[in-house]
């Protein structure tokens, strides 16, 4: 699914940047072809003024100017006495002849009323527009006229400039924005899929997570309803044991009750739904009460609960006090479940620099570096813990997900000797320390 996403994706990024910019290439295209056309047209100007004055002013115009003046400005120079062409051959020779682009233009003059086989009407000199036309080839040319009145007639100038051809689409002129535009192309389509691909791990991860959370939940939930079944089917076959059997399906019922509000509870809180309450927390009364509480169960299983506080008094906390309640119990009750018999566990809380520090320290089985961040990871068990029927693998997922929700941050270390050490900080007010 992911994988049909991401092409979609890529080829929607690309396609919508790749028209952005071979819009902005066609413009580009257009502006320079302007800019282009402009600069030859002046230009053509230009020559053609001082042109038509050199013309006027000499009556002798020599072969070897006039192929300097065609070769260095890429010029066809015609000239007429009296409507006869002068016998110059010309210096520079296109695609069209020079006689066809001559004709072409005194027709285009002719249109305008320049008629070049008649002596102007007037004693001014008769100057045309700047033409247009288009060679055999399509290549293209600027073309103008003049016609100078003289006391033996008139004398007439003709000449065309070969501009090239200059179209929208034309080669090579063009190519290098073709170039651009398919190089602009091809990276954005890199960029697109660096960007999908990073837009999408954190979607694939959490649809990853979402779905072993899924499957991890169905296996927990599978073996207390097969051991409710197995007792159901029991209790029809031996009657006399109902009570045994009851009391298993009770127990199971228990553990599912349990593991189904662990979920819901994860759900809130992926959903962020979940409410805290905000209000001050005495933190010794907490630590004591804990250890009071697990103090029993850690007799029961010959091991100890130490508890360990600093002298002065615990700043007080702005936070849910029943969260941090359940906090503790899920640290506590999985050193009680990793510790060896005899072994002691600490329960020790200071405050420093602003923070609240609370340590659960057990002298256990440890955990390994490359295991350290996988432990907050939902269902996650290590496999001495398989056989636990109490344990889901999610106390330690909800213990961290509580601690994030009232701004604290939380972790594992090695304990000095063997074992794990698990840490939490909460940030303190500055008042906190007052009694509020």
């Amino acid at each position: 699914m992911f994988k049909s996403i991401r092409r979609k994706l890529i080829l929607l990024y690309t396609i919508t940047t790749g028209l952005i910019l071979t819009t902005v290439m066609i413009l580009a295209i257009l502006l320079s072809r302007q800019q282009l056309i402009k600069s030859k047209t002046e230009n053509f100007q230009n020559v053609f003024f001082n042109l038509s004055k050199n013309i006027q002013m000499d009556n002798i115009v020599s072969h070897l100017w006039l192929s300097e003046m065609e070769i260095k400005n890429n010029l066809i120079i015609h000239i007429e006495e009296n409507g006869v062409a002068l016998t110059y051959p010309g210096a520079v020779q296109y695609e069209t002849s020079r006689d066809v682009l001559v004709e072409k233009i005194k027709n285009l003059a002719k249109k305008d009323h320049i008629n070049t086989k008649i002596s102007p009407s007037s004693t001014n000199e008769v100057k045309s527009s700047i033409y247009e036309l288009k060679g055999s080839k399509k290549e293209e040319y600027y073309g103008a006229v003049l016609m100078v009145p003289e006391k033996k007639g008139y004398r007439t100038l003709i000449i065309l400039q070969s501009i090239g051809n200059y179209g929208i689409l034309s080669f090579p002129y063009n190519m290098v924005f073709i170039l651009l535009d398919i190089l602009g192309i091809l990276g954005f389509y890199i960029i697109s899929r660096i960007v999908v691909a990073r837009s999408l791990r954190q979607v694939e991860e959490s649809r990853r997570r979402q779905n072993e959370f899924i499957a991890a939940a169905s296996h927990e939930l599978k073996s207390p309803l097969a051991v409710i079944q197995a007792n159901a089917s029991a209790l029809t076959i031996q009657p006399e044991k109902a009570e045994h059997f009851s009391q298993g399906i009770e127990n199971e019922c228990r553990r599912m009750k349990s593991l189904i509000e662990d979920m819901l509870l994860l759900t809130m809180v992926d959903a962020k739904n979940w409410k805290m309450k905000n209000e001050w927390v005495d933190m010794d009364t907490i630590m004591i009460e804990m250890y009071e509480l697990y103090s029993p169960l850690y007799k029961q299983a010959k091991k100890e609960l130490e508890l360990n506080l600093q002298e002065d008094v615990l700043p007080k906390l702005k936070g849910d006090g029943l969260r941090i309640k359940q906090i503790l119990a899920v640290l506590i009750d999985n050193a009680l479940s990793y510790s060896k018999e005899n072994d002691t566990v600490i329960l020790k809380s200071y405050s420093k620099k602003n923070q609240l520090v609370i340590e659960v320290i057990d002298h256990g089985i440890g955990v390994s570096e490359e295991k350290k961040k996988e432990i907050f990871e939902r269902f996650y068990r290590v496999d001495t813990s398989r056989n636990d029927k109490n344990h889901f693998g999610l106390g330690l997922s909800i213990a961290k997900e509580l601690v994030h929700l009232q701004g604290g941050n939380i972790h594992v270390k090695d304990t000095l000797g063997g074992g794990a050490t698990f840490m939490i900080h909460f940030p303190v007010s500055k008042i906190s320390s007052s009694n509020v």
